[in-house]
């Protein structure tokens, strides 16, 4: 995950989308507003259908609202005298040709003046109770008149004179006025059904059969819709069928027009155009495809390929370049040529610096070979001298001169024959020590016995021949003072090299009995060498007798810093500097 979220292709995607993110916006709004224009259209649509639908019966119960408005003032100024007050009211019903009865109710509920000039008590009526505490202009359905017995509409107007309610008037219209001026009913009436609805949601034109009736909303959701008129809402009728009602307010707060319509027959809801909106969406992901498979086929593939090349020679393989094709970017291909001249220069200073090193590890081994070779000629020449020494004082002097010549020869021999000069064969190198000193000295000996435990250590090379020597010498000193712990049993030689927290210690060991004399350990020749050798390489040199598991014995131990320490690290910085 790290590795594609730092990617450059990632990244070049994220400013590309904070780049795009503004005009995706307004994209996404601009389609959302159309959306919006588009629904209110479809629902401004479906309301003019329904006002143009109910257009005769409104036309007609304004009509009736304007008369029973002019019939009040006319009434409360004839209400005294009732015989001329339902006079006026019949002529006027008799050349209007529309309305079936009129009629005034006083505010004690009491109708004295009508166009029948009959008298009835309204004053228990839940309608006029209704009426006394809104007093405003409404409409009302009565499916059997009180006058005429037959199914009218009725248009009622509060009369008032200043503040005070005088009564209401009352224009009755029969249904069968508003079946002549509504438009025909369609094969199957349930695909589209128009209702005029007065305030309280009562039905007030023909559409009244209960199959019908099933068409309109419950009592709850009509309610809901003439508190916010001019709305389409798709719901379930009272019937539990799936209907579209759309309510558009005729008259403020007297009338309405209610359609109940089939969904299939409706006009078609717009929904919200997703595919629209998440076209900007699809438009940032082709951008972003296009970008990263631009990345990929410009850049990445040929950055991968230099890459490649550069890990390729980082570990060690010199072979020929692949070089990036000729379509590739300008810039790319610099990039590879810079880096492929840089890889020849450094290929040819490697090949200048093998060379180089190969001929100094020959004149080195040379210089080992022919010391050597000096080395063992002088001892050769002291041999000679000891054969005419008849002095055993100074043939015993000589021959240790001699020996520890031979022991240096045997180290320059050792480096010669090594392949390389490593650290790593400083094991290697201290058991061949070990095989020549033996081997020198097997004719002197007595029955020995010799257990060793070499470790791989790395010794610099710059302190293993002072080693090699302080080993030599202890060898030399072991040997000589080596001696059986118990009788008819052989001297016993350790001899280890390990690891030791960070350091190399050598170990030499030797056995002697308990009550051999102990070796002094502080004036003798070999002593003063191997404190001399251990004084140059720095290292801890301890010598003496021990006690351990193995018995009594003689032992010289070594610790050799493997790491330079602080003033050799001052020491090798200088010198680099």
């Amino acid at each position: 995950m790290p590795r594609i979220r730092n990617g450059l292709a990632t990244r070049l995607a994220l400013l590309l989308t904070l780049a795009l993110a503004p005009l995706g916006s307004i994209a996404v709004y601009s389609e959302f507003q159309g959306w919006q224009a588009q629904e209110k259209a479809a629902q401004d649509a479906m309301l003019a259908r329904t006002i143009d639908s109910v257009s005769g019966p409104r036309a007609l119960l304004d009509s009736a609202m304007v008369s029973a408005m002019r019939l009040g003032a006319e009434a409360a100024a004839r209400i005294e005298d009732t015989t001329a007050c339902s006079a006026y009211l019949a002529e006027y019903i008799a050349r209007s040709g529309f309305y079936s009865f009129a009629g005034f109710i006083d505010a004690q509920g009491q109708m004295r003046c009508s166009s029948t000039s009959d008298f009835i008590d309204f004053a228990a009526s839940p309608d006029f109770q209704h009426a006394l505490d809104h007093p405003v202009p409404s409409f009302s359905f009565q499916p059997d008149g009180a006058v005429s017995r037959r199914a009218v509409v009725i248009a009622n107007r509060p009369v008032f004179d200043g503040d005070n309610l005088l009564g209401f008037m009352s224009v009755s219209i029969g249904r069968d006025r508003f079946d002549a001026i509504s438009p025909p009913l369609s094969v199957d009436a349930s695909d589209k059904i128009t209702y005029l609805i007065n305030a309280r949601g009562d039905a007030l034109t023909r559409y009244d059969a209960p199959e019908q009736r099933g068409l309109l909303p419950d009592a709850d959701l009509l309610a809901d819709l003439i508190a916010t008129p001019q709305r389409t809402l798709r719901a379930q009728s009272a019937g539990g069928q799936k209907r579209v009602f759309v309510l558009a307010e005729l008259t403020n707060g007297q009338l309405y027009a209610l359609s109940s319509l089939d969904p299939d027959q409706a006009v078609p809801a717009q929904n919200v155009p997703y595919w629209q909106l998440g076209f900007p969406v699809l438009m940032w992901l082709a951008s972003i495809a296009v970008v990263m498979l631009a990345m990929h086929y410009l850049v990445v593939r040929h950055l991968r390929q230099i890459n490649g090349e550069l890990r390729r020679f980082a570990l060690g393989n010199r072979d020929g370049f692949r070089r990036l094709p000729d379509d590739a970017p300008r810039e790319l291909r610099e990039i590879d040529t810079t880096f492929t001249k840089m890889a020849l220069l450094i290929r040819r200073d490697e090949i200048e610096q093998e060379d180089a090193l190969r001929e100094k590890t020959v004149l080195l081994k040379e210089v080992h070979h022919r010391v050597k070779n000096n080395l063992q000629m002088i001892a050769s020449i002291l041999n000679l001298q000891i054969r005419r020494l008849t002095d055993p004082e100074a043939r015993a002097i000589l021959q240790g001169v001699q020996g520890r010549v031979r022991s240096l020869a045997t180290i320059h021999r050792t480096f010669y024959e090594q392949k390389q000069g490593s650290d790593s064969y400083a094991k290697g190198f201290f058991e061949t020590v070990l095989k020549e000193t033996l081997a020198l000295a097997q004719s002197d000996m007595q029955e020995l016995d010799v257990e060793t435990a070499f470790e791989v250590v790395d010794v610099p090379h710059e302190k293993i021949i002072p080693a090699a020597l302080l080993f030599s010498e202890a060898l030399s000193n072991a040997l000589k003072y080596a001696l059986p712990v118990r009788p008819g049993a052989p001297a016993e030689l350790l001899v280890t090299c390990c690891n030791r927290d960070g350091d190399a210690e050598l170990r030499v060991r030797n056995s002697l009995p308990e009550d051999a004399p102990v070796p002094d350990s502080s004036g003798g020749l070999g002593h003063e060498l191997m404190t001399a050798f251990a004084l140059q390489i720095s290292a801890d040199l301890q010598i003496g007798p021990v006690q351990d598991t193995r018995g009594p014995g003689w032992e010289m131990r070594l610790r050799l810093p493997i790491s330079p320490g602080p003033s050799e690290r001052a020491a090798l910085t200088g010198r680099a500097l």
